[in-house]
């Protein structure tokens, strides 16, 4: 009977497309107010099925768990975001169950939220600029041609102008695929560098320096104060953050801790060890030696992080449309003057 419903579950999960963050959301929602009314977990896990639509991911999930998996091994079964998953890592620990789910909720609204702000955002400048660049390839290959035909054996000065023009367009849009070839260099390339080249890349590039500063610490601080909340000494917790590989970068810095402590240092010195940290995070371990008020510093500052982190993103978001527009402006202007300044220029010598 298990054997079947295994096989089953399999064969579901096999055609079972990725999970939309908007389902993923309402089922942390559901999940952690059943949970909040003081149902045990697989109790939830089934009254969360009751919605017809999410009834398949609770019924992966609760069946991995009665099969002896980890839950975060089997959300990823159940095709949850990688994020969610990852940070379900810890939640054998947790005593607040309710409360890791809801951060779970709010870590993908605020990844929904910034997703859709950002598509809105770059939408209708990347329209245009695409159209230009089909406007001007047209221009270039047409229209272009016509008049160097034209401006040959007349003033050379007309036609240093407008070589002059067609380069500076080749050289915007050089840059333009260089800009594109870089973003996809970070998305698929940076991944997958060796550790250490990539934690020298974030260490001396500042944009990735500042975000992944704020994002490690947030990481940091939330999983520190969850694991000290469910009675963890601060080793203990390190230790379990060291395990934890996925965070490749952070279960680096927790291994450099741990030697650090194993050294006789104090764990003020030993974080601070840990470059992309930030000021803040280490600052506290400094003045901190109670173990409660810790933790009331680390939730603090766990919040801090989130706030500061979604400031960011909105700052950066309000700059993306005005640089574009700006971009646009550029081309618009360079394909005019590339056209118009050398014609009026032979126009005044007729």
């Amino acid at each position: 009977m298990l054997s079947a419903s295994f096989l089953k579950m399999k064969w579901n999960q096999k055609n079972n497309p990725r999970l939309s963050i908007q389902h993923q959301i309402n089922f942390f929602k559901r999940l952690s107010h059943i949970l909040e009314k003081g149902y045990p977990l697989l109790d939830a896990l089934k009254m969360t099925g009751w919605d017809i639509k999410l009834k398949p991911t609770s019924a992966i999930i609760e069946a991995h768990l009665r099969a002896g998996a980890p839950f975060h091994i089997a959300c990823e079964k159940a095709h949850l975001s990688q994020t969610v998953t990852n940070f379900l890592y810890f939640s054998h620990t947790h005593y607040d169950l309710p409360k890791c789910f809801i951060q779970c909720k709010d870590l993908l609204e605020m990844k929904q939220k910034y997703k859709q702000k950002l598509l809105r955002v770059i939408r209708y400048p990347i329209f245009l600029f695409i159209f230009l660049v089909i406007a001007f390839t047209v221009m270039q290959k047409t229209v272009m041609p016509n008049f160097i035909t034209l401006f040959e054996g007349q003033n050379n000065q007309n036609l240093t102008l407008m070589n002059a023009m067609i380069f500076v367009l080749n050289t915007l849009g050089g840059i333009a695929v260089f800009i594109i070839l870089l973003l996809l260099a970070f998305v698929f390339i940076l991944p997958r560098l060796d550790l250490s080249k990539k934690i020298s890349l974030y260490e001396n590039i500042p944009p990735l320096k500042i975000y992944q500063s704020f994002l490690l610490s947030l990481l940091f601080t939330t999983h520190l104060y969850s694991l000290l909340q469910a009675g963890l000494t601060l080793k203990e917790a390190i230790e379990l953050m060291e395990q934890h590989k996925k965070y490749d970068i952070l279960s680096h810095y927790s291994n450099i801790i741990l030697a650090e402590l194993s050294q006789g240092k104090s764990f003020a010195q030993a974080i601070y060890q840990c470059s992309l940290f930030r000021k803040e995070l280490t600052n506290i371990f400094h003045h901190t030696n109670d173990i409660q008020a810790l933790k009331d510093e680390l939730e603090m500052l766990s919040d801090f992080f989130m706030e500061y982190i979604e400031q960011k993103i909105n700052s950066w978001l309000h700059l993306i449309q005005p640089i574009f527009f700006i971009i646009i402006a550029i081309v618009i202007i360079s394909i005019y003057a590339s056209i118009m300044l050398p014609l009026y220029q032979w126009m005044n010598q007729i």
